[in-house]
């Protein structure tokens, strides 16, 4: 039915490796989970499927699809997917059980087994591999969490059973980190996950500061791996430790090894990697006779700073090390890590215990083809066309890498901006975008058009920052909590408004992984939105600047085109009719700037054309459509300065040239709903002047800025989010018809 590609990666073969990819399914496509397999020539593989979501008539939206192939050392290797209503499914031969018992869970993967207590701290307890106790302290697993008001463990108060095997399992725990007296402190949620036949597991950790103080101060942050020593034995136990971003250097020792990442590690290691794809390793092994734990931080160096030690007790991990200044944890934010457990027989060799530590830093991910993304659209509009420029796809590239690189446990997956910092918004800090114009939904859009696997890293590692630390968990102002914070210093020390609240990136994320949580908070943002716009002034033609209403709209239309929930679509029309309201009470989309003036702007009312768009996915209200060329019309007439190009605002003070890409997607709209070829004309002008712009990147050298990020290079955090959709949409459309032949490569259709 369609390829599963995976790439070239490791340089070993990796025999029944654990893969999951997220598919998408046009209404009616895929009925039922049963229907869906996965094959290796007339092969059928053991697979299990998760359904998320689903269509009015009952079919699949997506599903998440967990197998184990054979994939082989430095080759790639095409599967297929295949949809058969008639064909079953193998079992596997090993499976992965996770049960409730009275204590709390059983997990057991059929090599590894364990029980996960509820009702008390954090732990792995009764462990054993293959059949054999693995003897373990009752400490392996405690997370200690130390404020100034005292040091508080990670406490388990409830387990939810997500994915229950045969090939994987997830339970997610929740609870609160306490003191030995019962007090409270931050809220905790945690995962584990395992697969089947394998002898490790993951582990996470989240903490969250939902408590009345505007913020604490962490000042360590620890996990406890202890193992009981056995003190019969001949031997001491033996330990290592692994670290490094080309070759990994592996220290190894009968006494201590303890290594510590920080400013300074970062600051003189010369990494060239795409660090939201990788950027090294981290780990450290303790065995003494048949017995044996691997500990991973997930990119350690990414989330500095972090700690590793291995002593006779054990292992311990710093998640933040006591020795770094205290971490800022502002009111609502939240920071999750992750773990490898690899549990063996002491005899595992040390590169064996790399390999697959390095294989959890960069698993390996599937690609579908830009066909199925096109013919299985979620997202609706032409994202995937059958051609796109060769130049344009170089400039998207350029766009994508040009943001500043920025590492922290606060800070990766964020970048701080130039301009809004040199413009003094952050009060002599940094400013962060905050990944404004939704760069992990832009990302995806684009790895779903041309499969380069940093894009997709690129989109989960944003999102997962924006459910960390930029969305606020927890405000007692009900007009910041459970939205997105806008860019400010620091992250969380701005406000929320609607026009700087995407929900796309965020249902992509439960799409692609399957976490409730990103599907919460894009609901929960959701409703932020919409108590913004109950405000009088929001509710009220003119009041408000009229991208508020547009980003609104658009966050709604996401929440429909994904789950299909009625009120969004209610709501999505409400917002539609006041603009149609407003357009008829000043004959154009007029709002306030100085108080004796209603500009136009040509790049927020584009913005609120382009939503206005999207909303004509749900509804092909004939107004709309009308209103969308009216609207670009009127922007036509008003906004292009003397060389045919649009200035930023209509104002003397402001008429300064500033093609915009949202007046682009504009104008191809207004072409969709008329068929009139001369907006795409028009728009190929403004592309040009959109193409003679430099990509805004400065590499500067690494510095650690006043919050404590270490960044790499000065320019523009936000120019591929702003302007990816709305290039590719006129692309799209100016394609075929010729108009953009003069911006192709030469030669560009010439192959050996």
């Amino acid at each position: 039915m369609t390829s599963l590609h995976f790439p070239k990666l490791s340089r070993f073969d990796r025999p029944q490796e654990p893969v999951t990819v997220s598919v998408p399914f046009a209404e009616g496509r895929l009925p039922d989970a049963a229907h869906l397999g996965v094959a290796h020539g007339s092969t059928r593989l053991p697979r299990q499927v998760r359904p998320l979501g689903q269509w009015p008539d009952g079919s699949i939206r997506w599903a998440l699809v967990h197998f184990q192939p054979d994939l082989p050392g430095n080759r790639s290797q095409d599967l297929e997917l295949v949809i058969d209503a008639g064909a079953a499914n193998p079992e596997p031969a090993t499976c992965v059980t996770l049960v409730q018992t009275d204590q709390g869970l059983h997990l057991d993967t059929g090599t590894l087994a364990l029980d996960i207590p509820v009702g008390t701290a954090l732990s792995l307890q009764a462990i054993r591999w293959q059949g054999n106790p693995l003897a373990t302290a009752p400490e392996l697993g405690r997370i200690e969490l130390h404020l100034p008001s005292g040091r508080f463990q990670a406490m388990v108060d409830a387990a939810r059973i997500v994915e229950a095997g045969p090939l994987r399992a997830v339970v997610t725990l929740s609870g609160r980190h306490r003191d030995g007296d019962g007090a409270e402190s931050l809220a905790f949620r945690g995962q584990v996950t395992a697969y089947a036949g394998k002898p490790y597991l993951e582990l996470e950790h989240q903490f969250i500061h939902d408590g009345e103080e505007a913020e604490v101060f962490l000042s360590a942050l620890t996990a406890h791996f202890r193992l009981q020593v056995d003190t019969d034995a001949a031997e001491a136990p033996a330990l290592a430790l692994g670290e490094g971003y080309y070759r990994t250097g592996i220290q190894t020792s009968s006494t201590v090894v303890r290594k510590e990442i920080n400013a300074e590690t970062l600051l003189y290691q010369s990494n060239e990697h795409f660090t939201e794809s990788f950027y090294g390793d981290f780990w450290a092994d303790w065995r003494q006779g048949s017995r044996g734990l691997a500990v991973t931080h997930y990119q350690a160096h990414q989330h500095y700073p972090k700690a590793l030690q291995a002593d006779a007790q054990g292992l311990v991990a710093d998640l933040y090390p006591a020795t770094a200044d205290p971490a800022r944890i502002l009111q609502g934010m939240g920071k999750t890590h992750r773990f490898l457990l690899h549990f063996h027989n002491g005899q595992a060799t040390l590169d064996t215990i790399s390999t697959r530590s390095l294989q959890f830093q960069m698993p390996d991910v599937p690609v579908l083809p830009r066909a199925w993304y096109r013919d299985n659209n979620p997202w609706r509009l032409d994202f995937f066309p059958d051609h796109v420029p060769g130049r344009l796809v170089t400039r998207f590239n350029e766009l994508h890498a040009a943001r500043p690189q920025a590492l922290g446990m606060m800070h990766f997956g964020d970048a701080p901006d130039a301009g809004y910092t040199d413009q003094g918004r952050g009060g002599g800090e940094s400013v962060w975008v905050n990944n404004e114009y939704d760069r992990p939904h832009m990302s995806l859009l684009y790895y779903a058009l041309t499969g380069q696997r940093r894009l997709l890293d690129s989109a989960l590692v944003c999102a997962r920052h924006w459910l960390d630390v930029d969305f606020c968990h927890h405000h007692p102002d009900p007009l910041i909590h459970g939205g997105l914070k806008i860019h400010t210093a620091y992250h969380g020390t701005g406000k929320v408004i609607p026009s700087h609240e995407w929900t796309e990136g965020f249902l992509d994320y439960y799409c692609l992984t399957g976490r409730q949580e990103a599907l919460d908070a894009a609901a929960s943002i959701g409703h932020n939105i919409l108590r913004h716009m109950a405000l009088p002034h929001m509710r009220t033609p003119g009041e408000a600047a009229v991208r508020e209403g547009g980003w609104a709209l658009r966050a709604l239309v996401g929440l429909f085109l994904a789950t299909g929930t009625p009120y969004w679509h209610q709501e999505a029309t409400r917002l539609a009719q006041m603009f149609l309201d407003w357009h008829d009470a000043y004959g154009a989309l007029l709002a306030p700037y100085t108080s004796h003036t209603m500009p136009r702007v040509p790049f927020m009312i584009s913005i609120t054309v382009n939503s206005l768009a999207r909303y004509r996915l749900l509804d092909d209200d004939p107004r709309i459509g009308s209103l969308i060329v009216d609207v670009v019309d009127d922007l036509l007439a008003h906004t292009l300065g003397p060389d045919g190009i649009t200035f930023y605002k209509e104002l003397p003070s402001l008429a300064r040239t500033a093609p915009t890409p949202h007046f682009l997607e504009a104008l191809t709209h207004a072409y969709l709903v008329s068929g009139q070829e001369n907006y795409l004309k028009i728009a190929a002008r403004q592309f040009a002047a959109q193409m003679a712009r430099p990509v805004e990147s400065q590499r500067t050298g690494k510095f650690v800025d006043t919050g404590g990020a270490v960044i790499d290079g000065k320019g523009g955090g936000r120019q591929f989010a702003d302007t990816y959709s709305s290039l590719l949409l006129f692309a799209a459309a100016a394609t075929p018809l010729g108009i953009l032949d003069w911006y192709e490569y030469p030669y560009a259709n010439v192959s050996l």
